[in-house]
């Protein structure tokens, strides 16, 4: 007999304990640990190095025999009793119900301002009909690419802080198309479209401010509304930018007459009292009241500033001013020089400005004290909306910016705050 005959009867031999096992293991009691298996099932041999443990096979249904010992479950964390299916409404009902609860308990923690909750009107099971609807209807527009979704689940922020959130590219790309669409698609109940004849009656007045209702945003566009309030400045700004689309879709050439269209935010749900404003609003939406005590006049302000280099002539910028502090170039980047630089007064755009102060209304004084007062600041359209002595309601973002004098005054850093108004209504 040769030698691979040999080899074959060895293999043969090493291999017979493991064909007999599953007769033997058929009745085998539990067992606790491995070193009791292995003496109840007759000391089967030792698994070859390299083959590793046996998954699969005759003996894969021993997993899964009866075992009084450890087949005892508490009941008192087990529902053993039996429910009926629930209806697609009953699971709506419930799922609405739970989405509440979350919602209180994002109040409870601070992360969202009291009074700006709200409750979505359509079931999430509708939710994707109804965009396929509002696709179809936006596709009247004659853009093809006007319903493209970048992110479905856009109040996931995925741990980001709202401001954050916002400016990303695609949840910044997805507000943009949903409140672009908003605009295109929100009908009355005479299934007339609101915001067409809006930009209409705009167009035929040379004015360049959309103003669009909180409640009706609300209402149509849950997450945006909740945004909104959380991070007013990256918002508006994408909701400018989606206005002056579809008006310039609807009237090419008004772009001649306004360079840009301010989304004004009317009907805020939530008022503030002026003693009440604290540092919880600051970079906040707020909407609040009071009596214009004092305005300045309406100031040209630097928007976009060009500079020129008196040494090469080249024309440095456009630089953005903000409201906070004057932005200047460093250097030329023609001949390396550091100025001084002149304001090209041909290249730089201007907008209006005018800064006004507003006190507590007579009637919501308590006795005995002394009325508190604000400064708004009005830009663009604004201006000139309202004048001493008139009742208004301002909605703004509360924000703050550095104060030389009141850092003298108290001996160390603070800050004065004034409320960059957005949509300012006179109760006449």
């Amino acid at each position: 007999m040769d030698d691979r005959s040999e080899n074959d009867m060895d293999d043969q031999t090493n291999r017979a304990p493991f064909a007999s096992s599953p007769a033997h293991d058929e009745d085998l009691p539990p067992f606790q640990d491995e070193s009791e298996a292995d003496a109840l099932l007759g000391n089967i041999g030792e698994v070859e190095e390299g083959e590793g443990e046996e998954l699969f096979g005759d003996r894969m249904e021993r997993d899964y025999r009866a075992i009084p010992e450890l087949d005892v479950y508490d009941a008192n964390v087990m529902d053993d009793d039996e429910y009926d299916a629930l209806s697609p409404s009953a699971r709506a009902e419930v799922d609405r119900l739970l989405k509440k609860r979350d919602r209180e308990e994002a109040l409870g923690k601070g992360r969202i301002r009291p009074g700006l909750l709200y409750e979505s009107d359509e079931e999430d099971g509708e939710r994707p009909s109804r965009r396929r609807r509002m696709a179809e209807r936006a596709a009247e527009g004659g853009e093809e690419d006007e319903m493209i979704e970048s992110i479905e689940n856009l109040e996931d922020t995925k741990g980001h802080s709202v401001d954050e959130w916002v400016v990303m590219q695609a949840p910044r790309l997805e507000i943009y198309n949903r409140f672009k669409n908003f605009l295109r698609t929100t009908v009355n109940s005479k299934g007339n479209n609101i915001f067409k004849e809006k930009i209409q009656q705009m167009v035929e007045e040379n004015k360049e401010s959309l103003i669009v209702d909180y409640n009706l945003l609300a209402s149509s566009h849950e997450v945006l509304a909740f945004f909104l309030p959380e991070a007013p400045t990256e918002m508006l700004q994408i909701f400018d930018e989606a206005a002056k689309n579809v008006v310039l879709s609807m009237f090419p050439k008004y772009e001649n007459i306004a360079k840009e269209i301010h989304v004004r935010i009317s009907e805020l749900p939530l008022i503030e009292d002026i003693r009440s404003l604290r540092q919880l609003h600051l970079n906040q939406l707020i909407r609040t009241s009071g009596v214009v005590n004092s305005c300045t006049t309406i100031l040209p302000q630097l928007r976009l500033v060009k500079y020129d280099c008196p040494k090469c002539n080249y024309i440095l910028g456009p630089y953005f001013q903000n409201q906070n502090q004057e932005v200047k170039p460093g250097a030329c980047p023609e001949c390396q020089s550091y100025g001084p630089f002149e304001i090209n007064m041909e290249h730089t755009v201007y907008q209006n400005y005018q800064r006004i102060s507003i006190q507590e209304s007579p009637g919501k004084i308590a006795a005995g004290r002394l009325p508190r007062s604000k400064d708004a600041i009005l830009l663009a359209d604004l201006v000139d909306t309202c004048h001493p002595g008139d009742e208004v309601e301002i909605t703004g973002i509360y924000t703050n910016n550095y104060s030389g004098s009141l850092n003298t005054k108290n001996g160390f850093p603070v800050f004065s705050t004034v409320i960059m108004a957005n949509y300012v209504e006179r109760n006449d």
